[in-house]
């Protein structure tokens, strides 16, 4: 699918100069600045998501222990035992849309433990 977006005459003029500076085309950075748009845009509904998690972990706690929950548009939409199960679901019913899947668990926050070696003569 081809699809046509009207841009202004500053903004191609723009587009132009950087590409030639750059040694690409308009269409390459238009598109790379598009992707990363789309990119910034998930993570801030990712992180939105996030947080209805959080606001709403309690009750899930109680309701959905040990199971995987998916958040979208800050509800839940779907759980299941089965993370493979609850994802295929969510990937045919919103297809290419950000959307949390993440197993409810006592601590909410994910911990991490790093290792780091000890270099000798390191003071």
């Amino acid at each position: 699918m081809v699809m046509q977006l009207a841009v202004n005459e500053l903004t191609v003029a723009q587009l132009e100069h950087v590409a030639r500076e750059k040694n690409t085309t308009p269409q390459r950075l238009a598109e790379q600045a598009i992707r990363e748009f789309l990119r910034s845009e998930a993570r801030r509904t990712m992180q939105r998501e996030m947080n209805t998690f959080f606001q709403l972990h309690a009750r899930l706690l109680e309701e959905y222990s040990g199971q995987y929950v998916a958040i979208h548009q800050g509800k839940l939409v779907d759980h299941d035992s089965d993370q493979l199960a609850l994802y295929q679901r969510v990937d045919r019913r919103y297809r290419n849309t950000p959307v949390l899947i993440k197993q409810v668990l006592a601590n909410p926050e994910e911990e991490y433990t790093f290792r780091s070696p000890t270099l000798e003569g390191a003071s």
